[in-house]
């Protein structure tokens, strides 16, 4: 990407034989640059984002839009390969303008589309700004939000892909039909699209009948009938088929029918599906189910409140769902993120003994991730040492430097989601103040100083605690929405008291990793932090913390 996009090279990359550059093109894979950090701060409230200090989303996008069209520009001619790449770029961010351009771009040097040109154009339509801000929580079909998106304005949080006269389903509809009109194959996305299509506009009748011609499943029978009903004719059972399903129509049928309160309907389908043609069910497919099925649990406020009602389904039902995904046949590993609604719903009624332990498994998912992070951060370390002890000046442009960089960025980013998430948890769990029923004290006077003790460092040193008694304030520098809600320069870990089974390990004196590499630099005035290869490793630290010099000898040992 650094070299693509220097000036120094731009009349090189403009005179690239057409199959070098494409094959270098290709490398800039959203998969790279976009879904890791897409899918870990999904997880995460816009709030929580700016209070962590990681770059938005947003602004990843932005960046990878910007710099893909900067290297286009650079083309006399730009063949399909290249306008394919641009455009499933688009879909992964859910940039509808950026496909639109592309798709502009292709007519006007007469490129024919082929069925990922299609595929990939209809599915930005459809993802349109749904990962960033407020709007990943808005993709639930009701009559408000029907409404909020018939005419919204740019900014307001309903912006993206719209219903009634700008609707995108129909759209997709028009897409759909060129395809047809110029003979171009569909297959199994294709379909896919044409019922998250419908979904968007909830259209549940146009879902059904998708599956229908497509797959020759009758939606309505099944439910009614049951798996032995006229539904065993299904089409394209053979797996060399186009249209022979994977777990992307499962996941499209959770998400379909989940979005549009119709749990029940999906976790029959994705059965049935998965069942006929025997697929495995993906992780992302059952987490996709619990997710609806938990917001479908939660009791509803405002215009919608009545309506949501009907479709409410009850909280043990999403226990029940948790339980059988995580166990045998299915064994699916839960996220802190379900772990966290698994909590929500102990917190709800109150019952300490079934939120503690959804806390635990939490922090032990957490430590294996640091796990993960720290032997990424000691092999990179490792590498700058041997480089300096041989007093080489080259090796910064490593293969191998730049791989151990993007793996341990991943691990960094994926720490701080589940340090955060942790710290939700913590939080949630001391301002409870009714654990162990409304007339018994035993909370505050005996469970809650335990609790504060082993969970301190996940909490900021200011904050206050309204008890029957009154109120509880600690007073110290850092509050709740600082950019460190703990204090000291190690990382937050779980405390071992005489109440637990915590022993003390060696990440009690672990340097966070913004103090650790500040740390790096002071012992290596070599280094060179701006370089294409490390700059992705220092950006986040160099304008930060000057470590004093404790953390110098801290960090032999680490």
């Amino acid at each position: 990407m650094n070299a693509l996009t220097d000036p120094r090279f731009s009349s090189l990359v403009g005179a690239m034989p057409e199959t070098t550059f494409v094959e270098a093109f290709l490398l800039l894979s959203p998969a790279y640059f976009i879904e890791p950090h897409r899918d870990i701060i999904r997880a995460l409230h816009p709030t929580a984002e700016r209070s962590m200090n990681i770059k938005p989303l947003q602004e990843i996008f932005d960046e990878f839009a910007s710099k893909l069209a900067q290297i286009i520009r650079l083309r006399v001619s730009t063949g399909l390969a290249e306008f394919t790449h641009l455009l499933a770029c688009a879909a992964a961010m859910g940039d509808a303008q950026m496909a639109r351009s592309a798709w502009q771009a292709m007519q006007d040097r007469n490129v024919e589309p082929d069925t990922q040109c299609y595929n990939h154009l209809m599915e930005a339509l459809i993802w349109d700004e749904t990962f960033t801000g407020l709007r990943k929580y808005r993709l639930r079909v009701t009559r408000f939000s029907y409404k909020m998106r018939k005419n919204a304005p740019i900014d307001s949080g309903w912006s993206g892909y719209g219903t009634a006269a700008r609707s995108v389903l129909k759209s997709v509809r028009v897409i759909f039909a060129e395809m047809m009109a110029k003979s171009v194959p569909p297959d199994e996305t294709t379909f896919v699209n044409m019922m998250l299509a419908s979904c968007r506009t909830g259209w549940v009748p146009g879902i059904k009948a998708v599956l229908k011609a497509a797959w020759n499943i009758d939606v309505d029978e099944l439910l009614t009938a049951g798996d032995q009903s006229g539904a065993s004719d299904i089409y394209h059972t053979d797996p060399a088929s186009s249209l022979h399903p994977t777990g992307r129509l499962l996941f499209a049928v959770a998400h379909a029918f989940g979005t549009n309160n119709e749990i029940q309907a999906a976790l029959h389908l994705v059965e049935f599906i998965a069942g006929r043609y025997n697929i495995p069910i993906p992780e992302k497919v059952w987490l996709e189910l619990f997710e609806w099925t938990f917001v479908l649990s939660r009791r509803k406020f405002g215009p919608d409140a009545e309506e949501q009602a009907h479709t409410r389904v009850k909280p043990r039902f999403v226990t029940q769902l948790f339980d059988t995904m995580t166990t045998d046949p299915y064994n699916v590993r839960p996220t802190i993120e379900a772990r966290l609604k698994i909590a929500k719903l102990a917190w709800d009624s109150r019952i300490l003994k079934n939120y503690m332990p959804q806390m635990y498994a939490s922090y032990e998912t957490l430590m294996e991730t640091r796990q993960g992070r720290w032997e990424a951060r000691s092999a990179i370390a490792a590498f700058m040492k041997r480089r300096r002890l041989h007093k080489s000046r080259a090796g910064w442009q490593s293969r191998d430097l730049a791989d151990a960089i993007h793996t341990y960025d991943i691990l960094r980013l994926h720490t701080a989601q589940q340090t955060e998430l942790v710290r939700k948890l913590a939080r949630n769990m001391l301002i409870n103040k009714l654990w162990t029923g409304r007339d018994n004290p035993a909370w505050f006077r005996s469970l809650f100083p335990v609790a504060l003790e082993e969970w301190r460092d996940f909490l900021p040193e200011d904050f206050h605690l309204n008890t029957r008694g009154g109120v509880v304030h600690f007073d110290g520098k850092v509050r709740w929405g600082s950019r460190y809600r703990y204090s000291g320069k190690r990382i937050p870990i779980r405390r071992p008291t005489p109440y637990n089974d915590v022993e003390p390990g060696d990440e009690d004196n672990y340097l966070d990793d913004e103090f650790f590499w500040e740390a790096i630099l002071r012992l290596g005035p070599d280094i060179e932090p701006t370089s294409a290869s490390l700059k992705r490793l220092f950006e986040p630290v160099l304008e930060k913390y000057r470590p004093a010099e404790d953390e110098l000898f801290m960090l032999s040992r680490n």
